[in-house]
């Protein structure tokens, strides 16, 4: 019962940062929506430690909003290292005609956390190296597709979002009056 409360609470408080942080913000859908792509593209890319930094630089370059993405790269942290980027390395080394299977601890030690950021992000890169052309590989064509998929999947729910609230907006001014002139009040003029 308690992994079912967790999780409906994370629903949650995703569907609230959803509606009224990403979906609500005074920017063109467009601008959004592109901002998390490239938050979720630069999630599933082996550049752990520098995510945030290349998210907003690409959407400076891409002229997205630079903020909306960064939430998006903390899912990749310590704890889903090798479910991200397990399937990338899988990915990127059977493509490349290699046995995936030969080179996953490189992937597990890549997990080990300890000292400060400089420190971890050394270790990542570091531990990577055994692993770099497939893992690299791998996780571009993943970030390519998810990140194709997230924008016109963003892109149409914004739509939705703000047409359906303009909608009850709209049903509220008639329902109260608002909008209408009230009796006395007529063009003079």
């Amino acid at each position: 019962m308690n992994v079912l409360r967790t999780t409906k609470y994370y629903f949650l408080k995703f569907e609230r940062f959803m509606v009224y942080r990403v979906m609500s913000l005074d920017d063109t859908p467009h601008r959004i929506a592109l901002g998390v792509a490239i938050g979720i593209f630069v999630t599933w890319t082996p550049t752990i430690g520098l995510q945030m930094i290349i998210t907003i630089l690409l959407a400076t370059l891409l002229k997205a909003n630079k903020f909306v993405g960064v939430p998006f790269v903390w899912i990749s942290n310590p704890v889903t290292f090798v479910p991200i980027y397990g399937p990338n390395y899988w990915l990127g080394a059977t493509m490349m005609g290699k046995d995936p299977g030969s080179q996953w601890q490189a992937l597990f030690a890549a997990a080990e956390t300890g000292g400060n950021w400089i420190e971890r992000t050394g270790h990542w890169f570091e531990s990577i190296m055994p692993i770099f052309w497939e893992l690299w590989l791998g996780s571009l064509v993943v970030s390519l597709v998810l990140g194709i998929i997230t924008y016109f999947l963003m892109y149409r729910l914004i739509i939705f979002y703000r047409t359906k609230l303009n909608l009850l907006h709209l049903g509220r001014k008639r329902h109260t009056g608002e909008g209408q002139q009230q009796d006395g009040e007529k063009n003079e003029g």
